[in-house]
C-alpha cells in the first residue's frame, strides 16, 4: 500500500515552485548588482549626480568669474593710473628741466659779464674820466640787464635786471657830464625803458628830439614808446619824422621807422577785423627792441 506524501512535504514543494518562478522573472527582465538596481537605473542616477554638482558648483563658478574680472579692471585702472602719474612726472619734469635750464643760462650770462666790467672797472679806477671805460661799462651793464630782463623768469631776476640797467645809467650820467652825446643819451633812455619807465623814457627822448631833431634814432625810439604806451597817433608820426631824418638810412632809423608804421597799421587791420571797428595800436611790450647801437648785437634774441 503506497503511502501519501505528507502536508509538510506539499508545502516545501510549493515555496520550491515559487522560488524557480522568481528566478525565472528575474532573468527576463534583466540582471541585478548586489543592490538590486539595474544598469539603466545606474546611469540615470550618475547623470543627475553630475548635473546636482554642475549646479553647485554655478555659483563658486560665478564668484570666480567677476574676480577675475575685478582683478582685471583693477589692473587696467592700475595702468591707467601708473600712466597717468608717469605723464605728470614727465611734465613736472621737463617743466624743472626749463626752470633749471634758465637759471644756468642767467647764471652763465652773469659769469660772462661780471668778470668783463670787473676789468673795465679796474681800470676805470686808476684812470676815472676815462671816456671809453665810462662808454663802455654803460654799454655792457646796459647788455647784460637787458639779457637777464628777457632770459629771466622770476622777480629775482627783474630785481637784478634793473639793478644792472641802474648802473648803466650810472655809468652814462659820468660820460655825459664829460661829453654830451646824442647816441649816449638814447641808450640811457632805453635803460629807463627796459626798467619799465616809460614815462621817463619818454620825456627823455622827447627833450633829445628838440635837442637834436636831426637825429633820426632818437625819433624812432620815441615813436617805440609811444606804441609801446598806446598812443599810435604820435608813434606814427615819431616813425615819419626818423624816417625824414634818416633818408639814406645812416643809422637804421628809416628801416626801424617803416617797420614801425606796418606793425601799427597791422594792429590796426586786426583790431578792426576782431571788432568791427578801426582803433590804434595797442602798442608793444616793454621787452620791444630799441634802435640802438648797444643792442645791435642782441637782435636774435627778439628784445
Amino acid at each position: 500500500m503506497s503511502s501519501r506524501p505528507t502536508k509538510k512535504s506539499t508545502t516545501k514543494s510549493s515555496k520550491a515552485k515559487k522560488a524557480s518562478m522568481s528566478a525565472s522573472s528575474s532573468a527576463k527582465g534583466g540582471s541585478t548588482g548586489s543592490s538590486g538596481l539595474s544598469t539603466g537605473g545606474k546611469v540615470i542616477i550618475a547623470i543627475f549626480a553630475v548635473l546636482m554638482a554642475l549646479s553647485m558648483m554655478l555659483p563658486s563658478l560665478s564668484a570666480i568669474v567677476q574676480n577675475g574680472n575685478s582683478q582685471d579692471s583693477q589692473q587696467e585702472q592700475a595702468d591707467d593710473s601708473d600712466s597717468t602719474s608717469d605723464a605728470n612726472a614727465d611734465s613736472t619734469a621737463d617743466s624743472t628741466s626749463d626752470s633749471n635750464s634758465t637759471t644756468d643760462y642767467v647764471a652763465q650770462i652773469d659769469d660772462d659779464y661780471s668778470q668783463l666790467t670787473a676789468d673795465l672797472e679796474s681800470k676805470l679806477a686808476g684812470d676815472p674820466q676815462n671816456l671809453a671805460y665810462l662808454l663802455n661799462l654803460g654799454k655792457d651793464y646796459m647788455s647784460w640787464g637787458v639779457q637777464v630782463s628777457y632770459f629771466g623768469s622770476t622777480d629775482a631776476n627783474t630785481s637784478h635786471a634793473n639793478e644792472l640797467l641802474e648802473k648803466a645809467i650810472g655809468y652814462f650820467d659820468q660820460y655825459l657830464e664829460l661829453n654830451d652825446a646824442s647816441a649816449v643819451r638814447v641808450d640811457r633812455a632805453l635803460c629807463q625803458f627796459y626798467e619799465g619807465e616809460t614815462g621817463d623814457a619818454q620825456t627823455a627822448l622827447e627833450q633829445l628830439t628838440q635837442d637834436d631833431p636831426d637825429y633820426g634814432p632818437a625819433w624812432a625810439n620815441l615813436g617805440m614808446v609811444y606804441q609801446a604806451r598806446g598812443d599810435s597817433d604820435s608813434a606814427r608820426s615819431a616813425y615819419e619824422q626818423a624816417i625824414a631824418a634818416d633818408p639814406d638810412d645812416e643809422y637804421g632809423a628809416k628801416s626801424y621807422g617803416e617797420q614801425g608804421i606796418k606793425s601799427l597799421d597791422a594792429a590796426a587791420s586786426s583790431s578792426s577785423t576782431a571788432t568791427g571797428t578801426t582803433t590804434g595800436a595797442t602798442g608793444t611790450s616793454t621787452g620791444a627792441q630799441g634802435l640802438s647801437d648797444t643792442l645791435n648785437g642782441l637782435g636774435g634774441t627778439n628784445f
